[in-house]
């Protein structure tokens, strides 16, 4: 099991079942989580539901610590953090060490996410996400999208994720899947990128939701808490549409998970320290 991109639900949901289990036997996961390993992959991005932005981002808020210094260190909080860091391989850890990420920059096609945007978790994943999909490839780079997203980032601070990679994670979460512990991106390879500005194809999202990820949640209601006080991860649904030389395919559902931090590079608020989970119906 691999965390090095991001959290990871499915195993940070196995480590503090255990650990719970391990420090007080009379602490019980909410609901008795009855649903089976498989029920924790992306869930489906139609819902039946809607919920606001303020609304997830206020509930997300009333479990974040207040700063970092303040993270207990609980009986509790020390078997999951060493649990985690146990979790990151490495394989995952050499493989980033040794790759390369560009520097920060934006542009006219990917310009800086609005300050305004910055203070709440929900608003920044829509804009996030919103910037990441809208795409027409005859004008835009994937090397100007890769340098927006190091714009962007935050550092992963997850327990066992080395310095010097901490702030590689974003970038290496989009531009190289294939990574040991990577996951499936929207973005394209570079050689599907040239064959998409080629084809004359752009697309463009709408529909974009984001609430905090329920795994996320239950997991800091049982009493572990992120070392950054901003980390969080978010759940963001949507709907794609793809056009070929002006004409739209049928429109496509996609999810998406994003982990979200303290933005790097002399910003103040929130950032993104992974995309993972992608799927696209």
């Amino acid at each position: 099991m691999r965390i090095l991109w991001t959290f990871r639900r499915r195993l940070c949901v196995a480590v503090i079942v255990a650990a719970v289990v391990a420090v007080s036997s009379a602490v019980v996961l909410v609901g008795s989580r009855t649903h089976s390993s498989a029920s924790l992959s992306v869930r489906p991005s139609s819902r039946t539901t809607q919920t606001t932005i303020r609304r997830n981002s206020t509930n997300r808020n009333a479990l974040a610590p207040t700063s970092t210094s303040k993270v207990p260190q609980s009986a509790l909080q020390r078997q999951i953090d060493a649990e985690l860091a146990q979790a990151e391989t490495p394989a995952a850890i050499t493989a980033a060490q040794r790759t390369s990420v560009p520097a920060p920059d934006v542009s006219t096609a990917y310009p800086s996410i609005a300050t305004a945007d910055r203070s709440d978790p929900s608003a920044y994943a829509i804009a996030f996400v919103t910037e990441l999909l809208d795409t027409n490839y005859a004008v835009a780079s994937r090397e100007g999208l890769l340098a927006w997203a190091e714009h962007e980032e935050a550092p992963n601070t997850l327990p066992g994720v080395p310095a010097d990679v901490a702030g590689k994670a974003l970038v290496l979460s989009l531009g190289d899947p294939d990574l040991p512990g990577g996951s499936p991106s929207p973005v394209p390879s570079a050689a599907q990128w040239v064959a998409e500005t080629q084809g004359g194809v752009s697309q463009s999202v709408t529909d974009v939701q984001a609430e905090v990820d329920p795994d996320w949640t239950q997991i800091i209601s049982q009493g572990w808490q992120p070392h950054d006080p901003l980390m969080t991860v978010e759940t963001v649904t949507g709907t794609l549409t793809v056009e070929t030389k002006g004409v739209a395919a049928p429109p496509q559902s996609f999810s998406l998970s994003l982990t979200l931090g303290s933005a790097a590079h002399a910003r103040a608020g929130y950032g993104a320290v992974a995309v993972t989970d992608w799927t696209l119906n």
